[in-house]
C-alpha cells in the first residue's frame, strides 16, 4: 500500500531495493530491518508456527482485511517487482510480500515482512520460488524501540493512501476513461530527485485516481535529465477487501533468529 512517508523511495534509483518496503507497507522499519536481515547473529529465539501461502486467501470474497498489490516496472527494465500486502485495521497487523524480478522476469527474491504480536515483533522471511521459507530473523520492540515508534506514526491501510493523495503537493490535470467505464481523476506532482547516484533530474509524478473509491489505480512517473520528459516508471495497482483464515499473519514454520537492527541508512 502506498504510504504517504516515502512514497518516491521506490521511484528512484541508488536505494537498495529493500525500500521498497518502505512504499509498500511498512515504512521504515520494515527497510531498516531488512537491511540487516543478511548479518544476524545465529543464536535462536523462537520458531513460528506453519502457515499457508497467501495467494489463496487474498482471492476470498469480501472481509475485513485490507488487501492492495502493486505491480511496478522501471521504463528501461532494470527494475521489476510486485509487492502484496494485508492490513487488519482492527489489530495493526500487517504483512508486505515482495516479489523481485530479473529483467528476463525470473525471481530473484521472495521475501516477507510481517509487523505482529501487538506492534512489538518486527519479522522477515526469505522464501523459495514456491513460498517455502528458508530463513527468518526477528527485531523485537524491546531491542529497537525507535525503528517501531517511526511505524506507528505512519498512517497505514487505505486511509493512509487517501491521505497521501490530498494536500498541496498535487495538481489536477484532468480526468481519464477506462475501458470498463470508470472515471479516473489525474493528479500530479513535481519535484527533484536523484534517478542515479550522481544525475538529478525533475520529476512529474501523475496518479489516476479511481472516482469512486478515491484510490490509485496506476501511476506514471516522468523524468527529465536531458531536457525532455521521458517515462521512468510505471505503478499498476489493486485493491479489495479479502479475509483470514486465521494464518495469514503467521510467518510459517521457520526458525528465527535475532535481528540486531540497522547498520545502514537508506539511500546509501
Amino acid at each position: 500500500m502506498k504510504e504517504n512517508t516515502a512514497k518516491n523511495g521506490k521511484k528512484i534509483a541508488g536505494l537498495a531495493l529493500t525500500a521498497v518496503l518502505v512504499v509498500g507497507s511498512l515504512g521504515t522499519a520494515a527497510a531498516l530491518a531488512a537491511n540487516g536481515s543478511d548479518a544476524v547473529p545465529k543464536d535462536t529465539v523462537m520458531s513460528a508456527s506453519a502457515s499457508i501461502s497467501p495467494s489463496d486467501t487474498a482471492a476470498v470474497a469480501q472481509g475485513t482485511i485490507q488487501y492492495s498489490k502493486d505491480v511496478y516496472a522501471r521504463a528501461d527494465g532494470s527494475q521489476d517487482f510486485t509487492m502484496e500486502s494485508w492490513y487488519n485495521p482492527e489489530t495493526k497487523d500487517l504483512r508486505s510480500d515482495l516479489h523481485e524480478y530479473s529483467p528476463d522476469h525470473q525471481l530473484i527474491r521472495y521475501q516477507s515482512t510481517y509487523y505482529v504480536n501487538s506492534g512489538n515483533d518486527l519479522i522477515i522471511i526469505q522464501r523459495d520460488a514456491n513460498g517455502n521459507p528458508t530463513s527468518g530473523t526477528i527485531m523485537k520492540r524491546a531491542d529497537q524501540p525507535t525503528i517501531f515508534t517511526k511505524y506507528e506514526k505512519t498512517n497505514h491501510g487505505y486511509n493512509g493512501v487517501k491521505d497521501y493523495l490530498t494536500g498541496g503537493r498535487w495538481t489536477s490535470i484532468g480526468t481519464e476513461q477506462t475501458a470498463d467505464g470508470k472515471t479516473l481523476n489525474k493528479l500530479m506532482s513535481s519535484y527533484q530527485s536523484y534517478i542515479s547516484d550522481t544525475t538529478q533530474a525533475n520529476m512529474q509524478l501523475i496518479e489516476f485516481v479511481d472516482q469512486d473509491t478515491g484510490l490509485p489505480v496506476k501511476e506514471e512517473l516522468y523524468e527529465d535529465s536531458t531536457g525532455q520528459y521521458k517515462l521512468f516508471s510505471t505503478d499498476i495497482s489493486e485493491y479489495k477487501y479479502v479475509t483470514d483464515d486465521g494464518m495469514l499473519f503467521k510467518p510459517g514454520n521457520i526458525t528465527l533468529t535475532s535481528a540486531p537492527g540497522p547498520s545502514v541508512t537508506l539511500g546509501k
